[in-house]
């Protein structure tokens, strides 16, 4: 017979197991054994060092090897004319050596001297990918210097990261072009590789309803895609998937409920009007209809905890499953009342 000490160490270890289990996140789990095998290219660096004899090389294997997002950087990012021109080596020479852009190449290869982080983060990020999403194809990555205008260029099979959108929110280049202060908080190396899983995510699984969409239908969509975001890196702080502020996001998790109370009494889950839905989805310095301490796009914010609420109800961690699961079955099921 156990001694009551004993059997209170036992219980007491019992207790601790549990709890410790409860604490584990169910998402972090070991991918090793996958294979991605992600590929990158650095443009920029072989375009700072084109020449005419390499250029009668290299332009032909960027166009076999990148077909939709070179010719897209080329026609549509950096308006340098089609890549068939006969004079689009003097239109890269030009914009490569113009001083302002000669400039911005040379801050972007001071920040991203090292690509290890950025090829281990992508690596890790498309195994997770591969786990819940077996048949998926993983892209090429065309690393380039845009036009300061678009973070992404995404196509079926490749992905194109202008990295001048992500110099840190200090960048002079941002302060020159008098960028908003809260879309800078957010272009910075660490955002790189989280915001070009999401918008991949978004790409391959837009919003799909039969009528006008609701708010709820668009707060509940963009919860599947932060929740897929909280599958593909679980060790990732929320305010770095989401773009907000240590401040932003101390905001949005101590007034979640007060936001959610505004939702509900206003009755505003279930309206279409687009005026009104944009208040809450919207980017910008914070939501409108809130106080300008709250961070923009709460909605959003809301959204994710509903689907996370939900997805604690699930025994299997399936995300196709969970990105065709009609909204109002997530907010019947999550029960969510914060």
């Amino acid at each position: 017979m156990y001694s009551s000490t004993l059997r209170t160490a036992i219980c007491l270890l019992s207790i601790l197991t549990i709890s410790i289990g409860c604490d584990e996140n169910r998402l972090d789990v070991d991918v090793s054994q996958i294979e991605a095998n992600v590929e990158i290219e650095r443009i920029d660096q072989l375009w700072s060092n084109l020449t005419p004899v390499s250029y009668r090389t290299e332009h032909p294997r960027l166009l076999a090897e990148y077909p939709l997002a070179y010719t897209h950087y080329v026609e549509d990012v950096l308006q340098l004319g089609a890549v068939s021109d006969s004079n689009l080596f003097e239109s890269i020479r030009s914009f490569t050596t113009h001083p302002d852009f000669a400039e911005v190449f040379t801050e972007v290869n001071a920040v991203y001297s090292d690509m290890d982080p950025i090829q281990a983060e992508l690596d890790d990020a498309w195994k997770h990918y591969k786990l819940y999403f077996p048949n998926a194809i993983v892209p090429k990555h065309l690393l380039c210097v845009g036009g300061f205008n678009s973070p992404y260029i995404m196509t079926e099979n490749e992905i194109g990261i202008c990295l001048e959108l992500f110099l840190g929110k200090d960048c002079k280049f941002y302060e020159y072009l008098q960028w908003p202060l809260y879309q800078r908080a957010r272009m910075s190396p660490n955002h790189v590789v989280p915001w070009m899983m999401k918008g991949w995510l978004e790409t391959d699984y837009p919003l799909m309803v039969e009528t006008e969409s609701r708010l709820l239908d668009e707060i509940i969509h963009q919860g599947k895609i932060f929740y897929c975001l909280d599958a593909l890196f679980p060790k990732m702080p929320d305010s770095i998937k989401i773009g907000y502020t240590a401040e932003e996001m101390h905001w949005a998790i101590t007034h979640e409920s007060m936001v959610w109370t505004h939702f509900v009494d206003n009755e505003l889950l279930f309206t279409t009007e687009p005026g009104l839905k944009g208040k809450f989805i919207n980017d910008g310095p914070f939501t409108v209809d809130l106080v300008k301490e709250s961070p923009s796009r709460m909605g959003h914010f809301i959204g994710w905890q509903m689907v996370r609420e939900y997805m604690e109800t699930q025994e299997i961690i399936d995300l196709q499953l969970l990105l065709e699961t009609p909204a109002d079955e997530i907010l019947k099921k999550s029960k969510y009342k914060p």
